[in-house]
């Protein structure tokens, strides 16, 4: 998995701020795929369920994946992927939690794998709430028991859902939010990975902002990053969306200071047994 690509814009390229083109498309780095290759050596291909949603007019493509353990009340876990590629990168993280007996729910942004159109702000978070509308169809899966994943971009569309479907009416309820080495917003990225301390709405058409809506969440909360991050930085990011999170979360929100992991290695370097531990620590904490 590779981190999230970011453009560098200076004088040197004789251009002002105003007249750089936006770095929008530069928070997607897709590859499209006519066929997905998935490994079935961890998850059989019994257990793996090929889905096709529309959003907006455009197919998106998404696999669900059972559990051999699943019950009636099983979590399913609703997995938001990075920037890079697509399901297939991704792939490595759906044995993760298939090995943690969930049952689990991925799906490809517009652009990406065999999915139609291409991503924006907007699209991601229409493709979230297609990709919702899925897994509340299934009779399989309990409507109360489903978690929010997002992993760096994907923490854009699960705290999207997070913060929409956050109030006591609200049609959907997030049981629990998960965040793995997520960004604070467009600004943030800007003025962390650029030369320049640029405010990022000169450079990027959407402000991505994980910031603002972390602040409108209710369901229990935990926010995992590495403090070897070197592309999302734990203190600009991580630690100040921590502090963002409303304080009053019932099991209170919860940060998971990783020490020597970089972007995409958290599972990796706490190995995986603790990784696995801590999320089954946490769903069981949010029955």
């Amino acid at each position: 998995m590779k981190p999230i690509t970011i453009l560098l814009c200076s004088s040197a390229l004789l251009c002002t701020v105003q007249s750089c083109a936006t770095m929008d498309g530069f928070m997607f780095n897709p590859q499209q795929v006519s066929e997905y290759a998935l490994s079935d050596s961890i998850i059989p291909k019994s257990a793996v369920e090929p889905v096709t949603m529309n959003s907006g007019g455009f197919k998106i493509y998404g696999f669900f994946i059972k559990s051999p353990r699943a019950t009636p009340t099983t979590p399913t876990i609703f997995y938001h992927h990075g920037n890079f590629q697509g399901i297939q990168a991704y792939w490595d993280r759906m044995e993760y939690l298939y090995k943690a007996g969930y049952n689990t729910f991925i799906y490809d942004y517009r652009g990406y794998g065999k999915s139609e159109g291409k991503s924006s702000q907007e699209s991601l978070e229409a493709d979230a709430e297609a990709a919702l509308a899925y897994l509340l169809s299934r009779r399989d899966v309990d409507k109360t028991n489903i978690v929010l994943y997002g992993y760096s971009l994907g923490g854009v569309p699960s705290v999207y859902l997070a913060s929409k479907y956050a109030t006591p009416n609200a049609t959907f309820q997030p049981k629990g939010l998960i965040t793995e080495a997520i960004f604070a917003s467009a600004t943030d990225l800007v003025q962390s990975g650029t030369l320049l301390d640029i405010p990022g709405g000169f450079l990027m058409r959407d402000e991505f902002s994980n910031l603002h809506r972390i602040r409108q969440i209710r369901c229990p909360l935990l926010l995992m990053h590495g403090t070897a991050d070197r592309f999302i930085d734990i203190t600009r990011h991580g630690e100040k969306l921590f502090a963002a999170a409303p304080d009053n979360l019932r099991p209170p929100k919860e940060f998971l200071r990783i020490p020597g992991a970089g972007h995409s290695t958290i599972p990796e370097t706490m190995l995986l047994n603790n990784y696995i531990a801590k999320l089954q620590d946490f769903t069981t904490k949010i029955r």
